[in-house]
C-alpha cells in the first residue's frame, strides 16, 4: 500500500497507526498497572513476506486474532502472537490458578483475555482511522485461530481475499510486567488509499 503514497501521505498514515497504538498502550498500562513504552514501529506492505520469523520456527504454535472491519470502509486486522508472547501476556495479566489449569473454563478465560487484548488494540487504531478519514467503521467480534508457524502466511493471504491495501507494523511493548512485540497486520479496500490521498492532497 505504501508504495502508492507519497512521503507526506505516508507520514499521515504512519501517524494514525502510531497514535492508535499509543491509545492501546494506555489501555494495556491500566490492565498491568505498569508503564509500557513503544520502542519502534516497522512497516511493510505485502502479506506474502510479512511474517518470516514464523516460517523460521515452523513447528512453533502461533496465535492469530482476526477482526473484521465493517462500516463505510471494509478490511481485516490480524494480531499475531508467538506462543512465547502469549505465555508472557498470561503470566503478566492472569492468576496462576488460571494459567496452570487445563480445564475448559480456564482455556476459555485465556482465549477470551487474548481476544480482549486484540479488541483494545484494534479499536484504538480503528478510532484513529475513522476520525481522521471521516468514515464510520468499527471492528466485529474478534476470532482466535491457533496454527503452526508455517501456516500463518497462507492463512493471512487466504483470509485477506480481494483487499489490496496492506499495512503491517510491529510495536515493541516494553515494560516491567510485559515485553512483547506482536505483529499487527491490516488489510483494506483500495478506497482507504484514495481517502488518504483526497484529504492530504
Amino acid at each position: 500500500m505504501f508504495a502508492k503514497l507519497n512521503d507526506n501521505e505516508l507520514e499521515i498514515a504512519s501517524k494514525l497507526v502510531f497514535d492508535g497504538l499509543s491509545m492501546a498502550k494506555k489501555s494495556m498500562e491500566q490492565i498491568l498497572q505498569s508503564p509500557i513504552s513503544i520502542e519502534k514501529v516497522d512497516y511493510s506492505d505485502t502479506v506474502k513476506s510479512v511474517l518470516p520469523r514464523y516460517l523460521q520456527a515452523e513447528a512453533q504454535t502461533v496465535h492469530v486474532i482476526k477482526t473484521q472491519l465493517i462500516g463505510e470502509l471494509k478490511g481485516i486486522s490480524f494480531l499475531v502472537f508467538s506462543d512465547q508472547e502469549v505465555k508472557k501476556v498470561y503470566e503478566a495479566c492472569l492468576p496462576g490458578t488460571i494459567i496452570n489449569s487445563s480445564s475448559p473454563e480456564s482455556k476459555m478465560m485465556k482465549m477470551g483475555f487474548l481476544t480482549e487484548v486484540d479488541n483494545m488494540m484494534a479499536a484504538a487504531v480503528i478510532t484513529e482511522f475513522s476520525n481522521f478519514l471521516g468514515v464510520e467503521m468499527y471492528g466485529n467480534v474478534p476470532s482466535l485461530h491457533v496454527m503452526k508457524g508455517e501456516e500463518v502466511n497462507d492463512f493471512l493471504e487466504k483470509e485477506s481475499g480481494d483487499f489490496t491495501s496492506v499495512i503491517h507494523f510491529k510495536a515493541i511493548f516494553h515494560g516491567k510486567e510485559l515485553d512483547i512485540s506482536p505483529d499487527f497486520i491490516w488489510v483494506f479496500q483500495e478506497e482507504f488509499v484514495n481517502k488518504i490521498k483526497a484529504i492530504v492532497g
